[in-house]
């Protein structure tokens, strides 16, 4: 074919799924990889679910990768079909890919940035509980805090999915700036909104979460919720000032001020010990039910 692909893509490309059971046990697995695009990349991509499960039984590599030069063809340089899935919005496929193995980690923009961004709860909690890594940073647009927070911090309830799976806090709060008065907070930039990866533009200097979070109506409760994920830190001036915009804001910067209630302390201490991928076991150790809903920072919890 022209475009490079076998029989087996444009059958997958047209739904064709009788014609692919039977062209799958004929295909070379070596002409697919020359090709630079699995059948599943093609299945993924155009919402084939029915034949991404086929291809999946069949024995394809999840974690198959784009070409080079077939990942230049896209603005993120996306290389899953895990990718195309997720930013399809396809939460049956996705589900899909991940129990047959596939690492959520592997592409330039991690999927979960994605999910984030466009507020899909259960996209997002689907690839958190498979390990992806709530702390991405984007490398054209680096953040001194995690990328995901930077995504949808407006979102309290995606805040909190993200802070309950590991997403660090603690980086939030350590503004080189200090006391000191900061600079002028810089535009927008288009890169994060559209997840596009530039080769051409150098990285631009690190976004502080102070700069970031200053131009959010909902700043405070911002603040207060990711204040619970962290132990004794000091708000910069940029914080503090943005607290004062309202009164009703004064009691989260005393909730920032020493000393901090020992159980949060206890709690932080003991999510550490534990790590993000041990947490989910604690359901499976006879503990008082009030206790793992603390750990857990469950909301209705009556330790809290």
């Amino acid at each position: 074919m022209k475009s490079g692909l076998l029989p087996l893509h444009a059958a997958v490309q047209n739904n064709h799924i009788r014609i692919v059971a039977l062209l799958i046990p004929l295909t070379s697995m070596v002409r697919v990889r020359r090709c630079g695009i699995s059948p599943l990349h093609v299945a993924a991509e155009h919402n084939r679910d029915e034949i991404l499960a086929l291809l999946v039984r069949s024995g394809f590599d999840v974690n198959s990768r784009l070409s080079d030069d077939r990942a230049s063809m896209f603005q993120d340089r996306r290389s899953t079909a895990l990718y195309f899935s997720v930013f399809n919005g396809n939460l049956e496929a996705a589900a899909m890919l991940l129990a047959a193995g596939a690492d959520p980690d592997l592409d330039v923009f991690n999927p979960l940035l994605i999910a984030v961004r466009m507020c899909w709860m259960e996209m997002a909690a689907l690839l958190l509980s498979y390990g992806a890594n709530a702390n991405a940073q984007i490398a054209t647009e680096p953040c001194a805090f995690p990328a995901a927070i930077l995504l949808r911090m407006e979102s309290l309830p995606m805040l909190k999915l993200l802070l309950d799976h590991g997403c660090d806090a603690a980086p939030c709060f350590d503004c080189p700036h200090g006391e000191k008065t900061h600079p002028p907070v810089a535009p927008a930039h288009r890169a994060i909104e559209e997840m596009r990866d530039s080769r051409v533009a150098p990285p631009q200097r690190r976004i502080q979460f102070c700069e970031a979070v200053s131009s959010c109506r909902s700043a405070g409760p911002i603040i207060s919720l990711l204040l619970d994920y962290v132990g004794h830190v000091r708000l910069c001036s940029r914080l503090l000032d943005v607290l004062e915009r309202r009164s009703d804001w004064k009691p989260i910067r005393l909730k920032a001020l020493p000393p901090h209630p020992l159980m949060q302390l206890c709690r932080l201490k003991i999510r550490r010990l534990v790590g993000v991928r041990k947490f989910k076991l604690l359901q499976t150790l006879p503990l008082p039910v009030p206790l793992v809903r603390f750990l857990h920072y469950d909301v209705h919890c009556s330790l809290s």
